[in-house]
């Protein structure tokens, strides 16, 4: 006779289901959060011009602002397609929106995982860590790039792999391949956290061929990046579509499209006489996204690092001092959102601050972990609701309430001149992605003036519009050779073109002959 098997005690069945149940707790509150506050369609919102540009690259299979971002584009078009299906009818930039509220969640997911593996083997880690994620999941950097399509909720989960592949399975170089390979095919900034990545493995792993084995698989991580890039040369050449940054079907474009030569002109450019207040900016940054207590818990955790665990201190700064120093010497306004994985790291620390002040007080004070517990999830709880307004695009209609009156007031084979991202972007989705412009007015040409300094664009416009004299000279050359015969637009007041005078029409401002 076979003796039933008794059951597992409570606390050992606990034991192995709770690490899942912080994972997929947090991640599906999360994707409850980004998917309540995502935009309902088109938006402005946090920075998030961008999106028009990398939805109309999807649908138009093209290739967006540099770096060109292959990857991102082959993901958002694979779940424009899926959610298509699943959704016929829906708002195409919704759908974009939610991508990045589904690509975030799991970023928040794999936080919990990372660190609850790096936290010591005690009773309670597994919640620390899902609180820890859970405070990620609602920073201001984490959520504002959750409800737009834009490329940095990727780049965050990347990120959190790469950590992952390192700091829990830095025995095994292999497992870093993978990240290593989309991070770098994903953002070129993700070539700042690899100095972090290799110090990890060679710390882990033992043996006399480990600087072998690790040069082994970044190499193959880069090669696989570089294969990605090849999407970018095959799409380039083949039409050509009506997004194609670079024209990269040769060296020349693509190494001015993958080196981001367009933008190096923001990199340390900003006067010394602003350093202190960009550290000063750093160091706002930093502390508002955790606020000043959550701060505090993580340095708690940093010096926990420091005093037990000193490679995890060593790790951290080799992550954070190359992106702060790249952040705060790039000289834009948004320049910011480059501390994301800095911002990241942060949570890894506040969940060992948790851990750390946890154990501190139950040693004086019995039973304190419990209410530490639920004043931490209360404070984070808060934070949630006293950032939604700030936070939160479900009301925002201001880039679709845009794209409605320019519809209204365009002509068929009309003509419309843009000069920043917002407007020429939000142009790019209207006559490309959802189409709105284009059935509003066929035949439409959405030029943009600042990119005509590029002979790329130049190329471009006149391999799109071969019957539109002028298209790939300038846009002199286009309102010379058209201004008589064609409606032509700007979304601001352009600069006197002699003979003509521009007339505000709705958002544009119409271009019409003088009369003799």
């Amino acid at each position: 006779m076979i003796t039933p098997t008794a059951a597992a005690p409570v606390s050992t069945r606990w034991q192995r289901i709770a690490p899942f149940a912080a994972v997929a707790s947090m991640g599906l509150v999360a994707l409850a959060l980004y998917w309540l506050t995502a935009a309902p369609g088109l938006t402005w919102l946090h920075q998030g011009a961008d999106g028009g540009e990398l939805l109309a690259a999807a649908v138009v299979n093209g290739v967006p602002h540099p770096p060109g971002y292959p990857l991102y584009v082959i993901l958002l078009q694979g779940w424009l397609t899926l959610t298509g299906a699943l959704l016929p009818g829906s708002d195409l930039a919704w759908r974009g929106n939610l991508a990045s509220g589904l690509i975030a969640a799991l970023s928040a997911a794999l936080t919990v995982w990372v660190a609850g593996r790096l936290l010591p083997e005690e009773r309670g880690r597994w919640l620390w860590a899902a609180l820890a994620g859970l405070a990620w999941a609602v920073t201001p950097l984490a959520w504002t790039q959750a409800v737009i399509t834009e490329v940095y909720a990727l780049h965050m989960l990347w990120v959190a792999w790469l950590a992952l592949a390192v700091l829990v399975y830095g025995r095994r170089a292999r497992y870093a391949v993978l990240p290593i390979a989309f991070g770098m095919a994903h953002h070129l900034t993700f070539a700042l956290l690899l100095p972090a990545a290799v110090y990890a493995l060679w710390v882990q792993m033992k043996g006399p061929r480990r600087w072998l084995r690790i040069a082994a698989a970044l190499g193959a991580g880069l090669a696989l990046a570089a294969l990605f890039n090849m999407r970018t040369v095959l799409v380039a050449g083949s039409g050509p579509p009506p997004i194609n940054w670079g024209y990269a079907d040769g060296w020349d474009g693509l190494w001015w499209l993958l080196s981001g030569e367009a933008y190096r002109g923001y990199l340390f450019s900003a006067p010394l006489d602003t350093l202190m207040s960009r550290l000063a900016a750093w160091a706002s940054v930093l502390t508002t996204q955790y606020t000043p207590v959550g701060l505090a818990l993580a340095l708690i955790g940093l010096a926990r690092w420091d005093q037990q665990q000193p490679w995890l201190r060593t790790f951290s700064l080799l992550w954070l001092a190359p992106v702060s120093v790249y952040a705060m010497g790039y000289n834009t306004r948004d320049s910011d959102i480059y501390l994301l994985p800095v911002v990241w790291l942060m949570a890894l620390w506040l969940a060992q601050g948790l851990m750390t002040t946890a154990t501190w007080l139950r040693a004086r004070f019995p039973r304190t972990q419990l209410a530490l517990a639920a004043l931490a999830l209360v404070g984070v709880v808060a934070l949630a609701g006293g950032r939604w307004t700030a936070t939160s695009a479900a009301a925002d209609r201001t880039a679709q309430t845009y794209l409605m009156e320019v519809a209204a007031v365009l002509e068929p084979a009309a003509i419309v001149v843009s000069y920043n991202d917002q407007e020429t972007f939000a142009l790019w989705y209207g006559t490309w992605a959802d189409r709105t412009l284009a059935a509003a007015a066929p035949g439409l040409a959405p030029l943009n003036e600042p990119l005509y300094q590029f002979a790329w664009y130049r190329r471009l416009q006149g391999d799109l519009h071969p019957n539109l004299p002028g298209a790939g000279e300038s846009i002199k050359a286009v309102v010379a050779a058209n201004g008589a015969g064609r409606p032509i637009y700007f979304t601001r007041p352009p600069a006197p073109f002699p003979g003509f005078v521009a007339e505000p029409a709705g958002p544009l401002w119409r271009l019409r002959p003088v009369a003799p």
